[in-house]
């Protein structure tokens, strides 16, 4: 009897429980608007419930963060100014981040802001590597590891001066879209796709100064991933690279990689992909190694515009086809290797 009174009283107690224990559901970082207000993200993130919004005040915040929950995270004004006044920047400390993650590609990793095992979609965010040269362990400014969700209308800039280095890696994500951010100066690989499927990468502008490997790049995939509609320019080796995955549809981007040995598109042991509608202004336009597969990759309505070759094809290759593209001042319109 008396254990029976004591169940029904607890279940009454929590019967009559605000619903605070389970998170706010209005978390603000700074005063701008109403809401339950913090001095920091990481703090609303901690407090806020899972599957709500976290809103953030234009200014500088200083920090490391971690996201294991689903959540938004949504600057509330933002432009493509560096270091505007009205953008939400988050910044690193002098320090650098500490090791807080590895991947099977990169190894130990000290990364900025750190997503894992969870759906979240950021918004309207200045990523600020702080440039410096803590290079001990690679510098990544976002990691979405084992995570879905989104990142859009977000720029990328002045990272750590390392080698190497990664802007925005996505690391085993599943039916994720990386679109219209902007990503400046990366180092190695500006934005990285290990391990995922079902990605969308659209309408990112991304830029090379100091030189990068990489501006978009693909490795290992899992599923199919659509990447259309990006500038990638600078001093980058490939433009956009596809690397031992099926099934990418690479479609209506501008590449222009001024790096001498460098190609527009790198297709390396990819199988299926369509490179269509792109125009490529590249020592190689289209560079080709099945790595002794089949590659059955199909490219094709393309413009190459005043490189070297605008096709360049390992002889050995099988199954591929390579028609109806457009050669402007090509010095060779297919080379063999």
């Amino acid at each position: 009897m008396l254990k029976s009174t004591i169940a029904v009283l607890v279940l009454i107690g929590f019967t009559f429980l605000p619903r605070s224990w389970a998170g706010v559901t209005n978390a603000v970082v700074g005063t701008c608007q109403s809401g339950t207000s913090y001095s920091s993200i990481q703090s609303a993130i901690n407090a806020a419930q899972a599957g709500s919004t976290v809103q953030i005040c234009p200014g500088t915040y200083v920090e490391v963060l971690t996201i294991n929950k689903n959540l938004n995270l949504k600057g509330i004004a933002y432009s493509t100014s560096s270091g505007a006044a009205d953008s939400v920047i988050i910044g690193v400390p002098s320090s650098g981040a500490p090791q807080n993650a590895s991947s099977g590609t990169w190894g130990n990793l000290a990364v900025q802001v750190l997503v894992e095992n969870a759906t979240a979609h950021f918004s309207n965010l200045v990523i600020d590597g702080g440039g410096g040269s803590n290079c001990s362990i690679t510098p990544v400014g976002v990691l979405f590891q084992g995570a879905s969700g989104s990142m859009t209308n977000s720029t990328f800039q002045d990272p750590p001066q390392c080698t190497p280095q990664v802007s925005a890696l996505l690391d085993h994500t599943t039916n994720f879209n990386f679109s219209t951010n902007y990503l400046r100066d990366c180092r190695s690989s500006c934005l990285e796709i290990d391990y995922g499927s079902n990605t969308t990468v659209e309408g990112n502008d991304v830029t090379s100064v100091p030189g990068s490997i990489f501006g978009i790049s693909t490795q290992n995939l899992a599923g199919p991933i659509t990447i259309s509609s990006n500038i990638v320019s600078g001093l980058i080796t490939f433009g956009i690279a596809v690397e031992l995955s099926p099934s990418a549809t690479v479609m209506n981007n501008l590449v222009m990689a001024d790096v001498p040995s460098g190609a527009g598109i790198f297709l390396g042991g990819a199988t299926q992909a369509l490179v269509q509608n792109n125009r490529l202004r590249a020592p190689s336009g289209v560079l080709i190694d099945d790595g002794g597969a089949v590659g059955n990759n199909t490219v094709t309505k393309n413009t190459m515009m005043g490189g070297l070759c605008g096709l360049q094809i390992n002889s050995s290759n099988q199954g591929d086809t390579t028609i109806g593209n457009t050669y402007i001042s090509e010095l060779q319109t297919v080379c063999l290797f």
